[in-house]
């Protein structure tokens, strides 16, 4: 019990310093929001990843998703994942959504009818809400950066005055370490 209990102390401590950016180009506090250069969702471990432009290169915010087939309509239609490989797959289209609060990823994989989906806030960024403010079914995203410093992606949507986001939690780490959180 004492060998488990300090190598799960041992296990705690290391994680904690491979989440501060050694050798990042900057201090920590310019993890403040940066662009996702690459975005690819995965089927096996229900988790979406951003390559992150910050320092070294291997930063990535990482967050739960669900992924599905969507029938002709965009509804899930059910099919069945359990034998079918989905490693980690780029996304060729992201929206997200202010009347249901989700966002949605179309996944660059089978026939096309996959996608990624996860909960997120909507909100605009005014002091005001100015513009448009009606339906918000799904608007394109023209912009997303992910935050270290608030562990928080935000989403620019296409919609209104342009100030509209949609913004969810994502953990962000450092890849490449003996203790890969990937």
């Amino acid at each position: 019990m004492k060998f488990t209990a300090g190598f799960i102390s041992l296990l705690a401590a290391a994680q904690s310093v491979v989440a501060i950016p050694f050798g990042s180009s900057g201090p920590v506090n310019d993890l403040a929001p940066v662009p996702v250069t690459k975005l690819v969702c995965d089927g096996d471990t229900f988790k979406c990843t951003g390559n992150l432009d910050f320092g070294d290169g291997r930063w990535v915010a990482q967050w739960g998703t669900a992924v599905f087939h969507t029938g002709l309509f965009g509804q899930p239609d059910h099919k069945a994942m359990s034998e079918m490989a989905m490693a980690p797959v780029p996304v060729t289209k992201l929206v997200c959504d202010g009347d249901s609060f989700l966002c949605t990823a179309n996944l660059d994989f089978g026939d096309g009818r996959w996608v990624a989906q996860w909960s997120t806030n909507v909100f605009h960024q005014g002091m005001f809400a100015s513009g448009a403010t009606g339906s918000m079914a799904p608007v394109p995203v023209t912009n997303l950066a992910c935050d270290g410093d608030s562990f928080k992606c935000t989403a620019n949507l296409n919609f209104g005055d342009g100030r509209w986001v949609a913004q969810w939690s994502t953990s962000v780490f450092h890849t490449g370490a003996f203790l890969d959180q990937n």
